[in-house]
Protein backbone atom coordinates (compact mmCIF):
# COMPACT_ATOMS: atom_id res chain seq x y z
CA UNK A 1 0.00 0.00 0.00
CA UNK A 2 1.57 3.32 -1.05
CA UNK A 3 1.82 6.41 1.09
CA UNK A 4 -0.72 8.91 -0.32
CA UNK A 5 1.68 11.75 0.49
CA UNK A 6 4.21 10.59 -2.12
CA UNK A 7 3.43 12.33 -5.40
CA UNK A 8 5.61 12.34 -8.54
CA UNK A 9 5.91 15.17 -11.07
CA UNK A 10 6.17 13.89 -14.64
CA UNK A 11 7.39 16.78 -16.84
CA UNK A 12 6.97 16.49 -20.60
CA UNK A 13 7.92 18.98 -23.33
CA UNK A 14 4.45 18.63 -24.70
CA UNK A 15 4.97 20.27 -28.12
CA UNK A 16 8.34 18.60 -28.79
CA UNK A 17 6.98 15.11 -29.42
CA UNK A 18 8.05 13.68 -26.06
CA UNK A 19 6.12 10.65 -24.86
CA UNK A 20 5.92 8.63 -21.64
CA UNK A 21 7.11 5.03 -22.13
CA UNK A 22 4.61 2.38 -21.04
CA UNK A 23 7.17 0.90 -18.66
CA UNK A 24 7.47 4.28 -16.91
CA UNK A 25 3.69 4.46 -16.51
CA UNK A 26 3.74 0.94 -15.07
CA UNK A 27 6.44 1.68 -12.49
CA UNK A 28 4.51 4.71 -11.19
CA UNK A 29 1.16 2.94 -10.82
CA UNK A 30 1.54 2.80 -7.03
CA UNK A 31 1.76 6.59 -6.65
CA UNK A 32 -0.25 9.73 -7.52
CA UNK A 33 1.28 11.69 -10.40
CA UNK A 34 1.14 15.22 -11.77
CA UNK A 35 1.75 15.31 -15.51
CA UNK A 36 3.26 18.67 -16.37
CA UNK A 37 3.07 19.63 -20.02
CA UNK A 38 5.39 22.54 -20.67
CA UNK A 39 6.85 24.42 -23.61
CA UNK A 40 10.00 26.55 -23.39
CA UNK A 41 9.59 29.83 -25.26
CA UNK A 42 12.14 32.16 -26.86
CA UNK A 43 12.87 35.07 -24.55
CA UNK A 44 11.04 37.53 -26.77
CA UNK A 45 7.80 35.51 -26.93
CA UNK A 46 5.20 36.40 -24.26
CA UNK A 47 3.68 33.31 -22.57
CA UNK A 48 0.18 34.72 -23.09
CA UNK A 49 0.72 34.94 -26.83
CA UNK A 50 2.02 31.37 -26.99
CA UNK A 51 -0.94 30.12 -24.97
CA UNK A 52 -3.39 31.72 -27.41
CA UNK A 53 -1.59 30.09 -30.32
CA UNK A 54 -0.76 26.64 -28.96
CA UNK A 55 -2.95 25.92 -25.92
CA UNK A 56 -5.53 23.70 -27.67
CA UNK A 57 -2.86 21.59 -29.37
CA UNK A 58 -0.78 21.31 -26.19
CA UNK A 59 -3.76 20.47 -23.95
CA UNK A 60 -4.93 17.75 -26.34
CA UNK A 61 -1.50 16.13 -26.26
CA UNK A 62 -1.27 16.50 -22.48
CA UNK A 63 -4.65 14.82 -22.00
CA UNK A 64 -3.50 11.90 -24.17
CA UNK A 65 -0.37 11.44 -22.04
CA UNK A 66 -2.32 11.67 -18.78
CA UNK A 67 -4.84 9.10 -20.05
CA UNK A 68 -2.16 6.39 -19.86
CA UNK A 69 -1.88 6.99 -16.11
CA UNK A 70 -5.65 7.23 -15.63
CA UNK A 71 -6.07 3.80 -17.20
CA UNK A 72 -4.03 2.34 -14.33
CA UNK A 73 -6.58 3.70 -11.86
CA UNK A 74 -4.20 5.96 -9.94
CA UNK A 75 -4.76 9.65 -9.09
CA UNK A 76 -3.63 11.94 -11.94
CA UNK A 77 -3.47 15.73 -12.16
CA UNK A 78 -2.32 17.80 -15.14
CA UNK A 79 -0.73 21.22 -15.52
CA UNK A 80 0.07 23.12 -18.72
CA UNK A 81 2.71 25.87 -18.66
CA UNK A 82 4.38 28.07 -21.27
CA UNK A 83 7.64 29.33 -19.83
CA UNK A 84 11.01 30.96 -20.42
CA UNK A 85 12.70 29.04 -17.58
CA UNK A 86 12.35 25.24 -17.52
CA UNK A 87 14.10 24.58 -14.21
CA UNK A 88 12.22 27.31 -12.36
CA UNK A 89 8.92 26.03 -13.75
CA UNK A 90 9.56 22.44 -12.62
CA UNK A 91 10.44 23.58 -9.10
CA UNK A 92 7.46 25.96 -8.89
CA UNK A 93 4.90 23.42 -10.10
CA UNK A 94 6.38 20.73 -7.86
CA UNK A 95 5.99 23.10 -4.89
CA UNK A 96 2.45 24.13 -5.85
CA UNK A 97 1.25 20.55 -6.30
CA UNK A 98 3.13 19.09 -3.32
CA UNK A 99 5.26 16.73 -5.41
CA UNK A 100 7.94 14.85 -3.51
CA UNK A 101 9.82 13.61 -6.57
CA UNK A 102 10.46 14.55 -10.18
CA UNK A 103 10.78 12.00 -12.99
CA UNK A 104 13.19 12.12 -15.90
CA UNK A 105 11.21 9.83 -18.22
CA UNK A 106 13.98 8.07 -20.16
CA UNK A 107 12.78 4.89 -21.90
CA UNK A 108 13.13 1.54 -20.14
CA UNK A 109 12.11 -2.10 -20.42
CA UNK A 110 9.95 -3.53 -17.65
CA UNK A 111 11.40 -2.19 -14.40
CA UNK A 112 12.61 -5.10 -12.27
CA UNK A 113 15.81 -3.64 -10.77
CA UNK A 114 16.23 -0.21 -9.12
CA UNK A 115 19.56 1.49 -8.43
CA UNK A 116 19.45 3.79 -5.39
CA UNK A 117 22.66 5.84 -4.93
CA UNK A 118 22.99 7.34 -1.44
CA UNK A 119 25.45 9.81 0.03
CA UNK A 120 25.79 11.83 3.19
CA UNK A 121 24.28 14.83 1.38
CA UNK A 122 20.81 13.29 1.08
CA UNK A 123 18.20 11.98 3.51
CA UNK A 124 18.62 8.22 3.11
CA UNK A 125 15.60 7.29 5.20
CA UNK A 126 13.34 9.60 3.16
CA UNK A 127 14.59 8.08 -0.09
CA UNK A 128 14.17 4.55 1.28
CA UNK A 129 10.59 5.28 2.31
CA UNK A 130 9.86 6.64 -1.17
CA UNK A 131 11.40 3.56 -2.80
CA UNK A 132 9.28 1.27 -0.62
CA UNK A 133 6.12 3.20 -1.61
CA UNK A 134 7.14 3.07 -5.28
CA UNK A 135 7.69 -0.69 -5.16
CA UNK A 136 4.52 -1.52 -3.23
CA UNK A 137 3.99 -5.28 -3.23
CA UNK A 138 5.79 -5.86 -6.54
CA UNK A 139 8.83 -8.09 -7.05
CA UNK A 140 11.44 -5.38 -7.71
CA UNK A 141 15.07 -5.70 -6.59
CA UNK A 142 16.87 -2.72 -5.03
CA UNK A 143 20.61 -2.02 -5.12
CA UNK A 144 21.72 0.56 -2.55
CA UNK A 145 24.99 2.16 -3.70
CA UNK A 146 27.39 4.47 -1.90
CA UNK A 147 30.38 5.94 -3.74
CA UNK A 148 33.15 6.93 -1.29
CA UNK A 149 35.97 9.33 -2.11
CA UNK A 150 38.52 7.10 -0.39
CA UNK A 151 38.85 4.02 1.81
CA UNK A 152 38.51 6.13 4.96
CA UNK A 153 34.89 6.96 3.99
CA UNK A 154 33.76 3.39 3.32
CA UNK A 155 32.75 2.75 6.94
CA UNK A 156 30.44 5.78 6.91
CA UNK A 157 29.06 4.60 3.57
CA UNK A 158 28.22 1.17 4.96
CA UNK A 159 26.40 2.84 7.86
CA UNK A 160 24.33 4.97 5.45
CA UNK A 161 23.34 1.89 3.43
CA UNK A 162 22.60 -0.16 6.56
CA UNK A 163 20.17 2.48 7.81
CA UNK A 164 18.48 2.72 4.40
CA UNK A 165 18.16 -1.07 4.15
CA UNK A 166 16.54 -1.15 7.60
CA UNK A 167 13.98 1.46 6.49
CA UNK A 168 13.22 -0.61 3.37
CA UNK A 169 12.68 -3.76 5.43
CA UNK A 170 10.53 -1.89 7.97
CA UNK A 171 8.42 -0.63 5.05
CA UNK A 172 7.81 -4.14 3.73
CA UNK A 173 10.56 -4.66 1.14
CA UNK A 174 11.86 -8.26 1.49
CA UNK A 175 15.44 -8.53 2.71
CA UNK A 176 16.25 -10.85 -0.21
CA UNK A 177 15.38 -8.03 -2.63
CA UNK A 178 17.93 -5.62 -1.11
CA UNK A 179 21.63 -5.47 -2.08
CA UNK A 180 24.13 -2.97 -0.66
CA UNK A 181 27.36 -1.94 -2.39
CA UNK A 182 30.09 0.48 -1.27
CA UNK A 183 32.73 1.44 -3.82
CA UNK A 184 35.63 3.91 -3.91
CA UNK A 185 35.87 6.30 -6.84
CA UNK A 186 37.02 9.82 -7.67
CA UNK A 187 34.39 9.94 -10.43
CA UNK A 188 31.07 9.30 -8.64
CA UNK A 189 28.83 10.37 -11.53
CA UNK A 190 30.55 7.99 -13.93
CA UNK A 191 30.45 5.21 -11.33
CA UNK A 192 26.71 5.65 -10.75
CA UNK A 193 26.01 5.87 -14.49
CA UNK A 194 28.01 2.68 -15.08
CA UNK A 195 26.10 0.87 -12.34
CA UNK A 196 22.81 2.12 -13.81
CA UNK A 197 23.47 0.15 -17.01
CA UNK A 198 22.69 -3.07 -15.09
CA UNK A 199 19.46 -1.61 -13.66
CA UNK A 200 16.19 -0.51 -15.22
CA UNK A 201 15.73 2.76 -13.30
CA UNK A 202 17.49 5.03 -10.81
CA UNK A 203 16.02 6.65 -7.68
CA UNK A 204 18.25 9.26 -6.07
CA UNK A 205 18.06 12.24 -3.77
CA UNK A 206 18.20 15.92 -4.62
CA UNK A 207 21.68 17.04 -3.57
CA UNK A 208 22.50 20.31 -1.87
CA UNK A 209 23.47 23.17 -4.22
CA UNK A 210 27.22 23.57 -4.57
CA UNK A 211 29.69 25.43 -6.75
CA UNK A 212 30.21 22.24 -8.75
CA UNK A 213 26.46 21.84 -9.32
CA UNK A 214 26.20 25.42 -10.56
CA UNK A 215 29.10 24.86 -12.97
CA UNK A 216 28.35 21.34 -14.17
CA UNK A 217 24.71 20.69 -13.25
CA UNK A 218 23.12 18.90 -10.33
CA UNK A 219 24.33 15.34 -9.67
CA UNK A 220 20.91 13.92 -10.54
CA UNK A 221 20.86 15.85 -13.83
CA UNK A 222 24.26 14.45 -14.77
CA UNK A 223 23.21 10.90 -13.92
CA UNK A 224 19.96 11.30 -15.88
CA UNK A 225 21.89 12.57 -18.89
CA UNK A 226 24.12 9.48 -18.86
CA UNK A 227 21.50 6.91 -17.82
CA UNK A 228 19.63 4.81 -20.38
CA UNK A 229 16.61 4.39 -18.07
CA UNK A 230 14.27 6.68 -16.14
CA UNK A 231 15.62 8.60 -13.15
CA UNK A 232 13.42 9.66 -10.23
CA UNK A 233 14.79 12.49 -8.11
CA UNK A 234 13.40 12.57 -4.56
CA UNK A 235 13.24 16.20 -3.49
CA UNK A 236 14.43 17.49 -0.15
CA UNK A 237 11.63 18.22 2.31
CA UNK A 238 10.39 21.77 1.85
CA UNK A 239 9.75 24.45 4.46
CA UNK A 240 6.42 26.25 4.55
CA UNK A 241 7.69 28.80 1.99
CA UNK A 242 8.61 26.04 -0.47
CA UNK A 243 12.38 26.33 0.04
CA UNK A 244 14.53 23.29 0.72
CA UNK A 245 15.33 22.20 4.24
CA UNK A 246 18.54 23.51 5.77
Amino acid sequence: MSDPDWTVLVPIEVLEGETIPESVVDVLTTLPVVVLGYHVLPEQTPPGQARLQFETQAQTKLDELAAAFRETGGPVETRLVFTHDEEQTLDRVADETGCDAILVPNPAPEVERLLVPLSGEVNGSRIAEFVAALIGDRDIAVTLLHVADDEAETSAGRSILSDAAAHLRDSGVPDAAITSEVTVSQAPIRTIATAAVDHHAVVMGESEPSLRSFLFGDTSEQVAAQSVGPVVVVRRERDGDGSGET
